[in-house]
């Protein structure tokens, strides 16, 4: 496994990725996702040059890193590519602060419990957020 910081990955590739992760994404949808990866901080995973997973963030570079996506594919999971992912982004945020993230999968708590993470009720803090998406 290759892990790369900050890859071009392009848009056949971000299509071909959401098809194996069983997410339907439209050329729109992809579009936005890969604009947005050229905004945030991203180490991804290579397995003989195919992308099998990749951890997204963004930043203040100083007091907050907030994970956005952390996606692996579902024949690399048992792997451990997504504990590898975030054990080179802690370190490279290793000197900030807080770091945030917002599960969309009730299981994958028992995952950022493991690294350290606890939930924000227990810090007393609360998630505020509007969607803009159409639903």
């Amino acid at each position: 496994m290759d892990i790369v910081v900050n890859p071009k990955i392009n848009k056949s590739e971000l299509s071909r990725f959401f098809t194996e992760m069983e997410q339907q994404a439209d050329a729109e949808e992809v579009a936005s996702f890969k604009k947005g990866l050229k905004k945030s901080y991203v180490i991804a995973a290579y397995e003989d040059k195919k992308l099998i997973g990749f951890v997204k963030a963004v930043s203040d570079y100083a007091t907050l890193v907030y994970i956005q996506d952390l996606l692996v594919l579902p024949s690399y999971q048992h792997l451990r590519v997504n504990k590898t992912l975030m054990h080179h982004l802690l370190n490279y945020f290793g000197t900030i602060e807080q770091v945030v993230v917002s599960p969309l999968i009730k299981a994958d708590a028992k995952f950022y419990r493991q690294l350290g993470f606890s939930a924000g009720v227990e810090q007393g803090l609360e998630t505020y957020f509007v969607d803009r998406r159409a639903r």
